[in-house]
């Protein structure tokens, strides 16, 4: 899109051009020196690339300007694209490459009619000029470039350089998404369930929805799990809507943890339960996610503070102040991901982040506790070294359990040289403050 162009246009527009010569290089060569324009081209990509060749940017563009010379539109657009955004062994040349991408921006590339609207757009290389770029874009689309009706959707939809008009977005992305462009797809989806541009329909959000949730995208599986949820022109399925929403939640969405409390506290029979709205929020909670936590103060305010109630509130006022820096907060955090308190079960890693922001404060408990993540593997890889470090950190500060580890640890020689006499020291220190394994250990010495 354009607003990420100078990411994720740059990657399509050199995926636009790219792939293997299917010849052999000396049959390529040979054809390319009898002015086989098409041939020219494939050498001069196979010497760009290294493909079957030896990478040789100054032959690439040797064999790509002899092409382009006979007017041959991707390889000026080739040319172009090398020129403007740079590649190995080639020196930028905006002037040179604006001029090539022209060049097949009006023989009819459009690859080259969409980039050369995104760089008027953007500005990059040139001076901005929305018009012209719209109108490249345009001319673009017109001829069925899906990438260019997305982006005109999208310049349409956000009202961004062109004013916003809705229903001229819809047009646009609902043509892409007839090209099975997934993100045109999506789009026509999502304003179908919104009703921009378009008579408000979810049965046909949701047609557009499944062939893409079928297929394991993760915004669709969202959205339409809401929409089997919410069952507004289509008959509520809550059995298709947890599994949906439950595949995209378990891979990191606090949005789709959100969704599924809303279901489990609005829903019907079996699909109405407080105790498990109040686990999904609290798990959405995890990413940090607003409305979760107004659910979740607005049930304690108006329902019997349970166990589970009560447990999610500690939580979500710890992770607030975590948020803000409050190192005990943040090893509070780090204890509720380790034990699982409030989700349905441990979260090692998130534990190791939560202890490691606490144990960088010089929080002694926090230390300790990532020593035995370090120790154990747990959440972090098993690095003994760190385990030995943080341990250190820790039992300098008198922290008894810290001390009988690193002590233990001079004992068996584990990430260490055996040490008796440090072994002892550790663990008489640990003993004096009444730690039970600790005089256990050193009698046994």
């Amino acid at each position: 899109m354009l607003a990420r162009w100078s990411g994720a246009l740059v990657l399509s527009a050199w995926l636009s051009v790219w792939g293997c010569a299917q010849a052999q290089p000396s049959e390529m060569v040979n054809a390319a020196k009898t002015g086989d324009v098409a041939a020219q081209y494939e050498l001069g990509k196979a010497y760009l690339y290294g493909k079957g060749v030896e990478k040789n940017a100054d032959d690439a563009l040797r064999w790509l300007r002899l092409a382009a010379e006979h007017n041959h539109a991707p390889s000026q657009y080739l040319l172009g694209l090398v020129y403007v955004l740079g590649a190995e062994g080639v020196k930028k040349d905006p002037e040179a490459g604006l001029a090539h991408i022209h060049q097949a921006a009006n023989a009819g590339n459009l690859d080259a009619q969409n980039l050369l609207g995104t760089i008027y757009l953007k500005g990059e290389a040139v001076e901005k000029d929305a018009a012209t770029g719209v109108a490249w874009l345009e001319r673009a689309a017109q001829q069925g470039s899906a990438a260019a009706q997305n982006s005109l959707g999208f310049l349409y939809r956000k009202g961004e350089l062109l004013a916003q008009d809705l229903q001229a977005s819809f047009r646009w992305y609902l043509m892409a998404a007839q090209q099975a462009d997934v993100l045109a797809q999506f789009t026509v989806a999502e304003m179908y369930y919104l009703g921009e541009g378009v008579e408000k329909n979810r049965a046909e959000a949701a047609k557009w929805l499944t062939p893409l949730a079928d297929k394991g995208v993760q915004k669709a599986q969202l959205l339409l799990g809401k929409i089997c949820f919410e069952g507004q022109g289509v008959d509520p399925d809550y059995k298709r809507a947890v599994l949906l929403l439950h595949a995209v939640a378990i891979r990191g969405s606090g949005e789709a943890y959100y969704e599924l409390g809303r279901l489990f506290e609005q829903g019907e029979g079996e699909y109405r339960n407080e105790k498990e709205a109040i686990a999904y929020y609290t798990q959405a909670l995890k990413y940090q996610h607003a409305a979760a936590a107004q659910r979740l103060e607005q049930l304690s305010a108006s329902s019997p503070k349970s166990a589970e109630f009560a447990q999610s509130m500690e939580y979500m006022e710890n992770l607030n102040s975590a948020l803000k820096g409050n190192v005990l907060a943040q090893y509070n955090v780090g204890v509720f991901q380790y034990l699982g308190k409030g989700f349905a079960q441990p979260n090692y890693t998130e534990a190791a982040k939560w202890f490691t922001m606490a144990a960088n404060q010089g929080y002694a408990k926090a230390q300790y506790n990532l020593g035995t993540l370090y120790e154990n593997g747990e959440g972090v890889g098993k690095s003994l070294a760190q385990a030995l470090k943080w341990y250190r950190l820790a039992a300098e500060q008198q922290d008894a359990p810290a001390q009988y580890a690193l002590g233990t640890l001079y004992r068996d020689g584990l990430g260490v040289k055996k040490n008796a006499k440090q072994a002892r020291e550790w663990l008489q220190r640990a003993a004096e403050q009444g730690h039970a394994p600790a005089k256990k250990a050193l009698a046994q010495l």
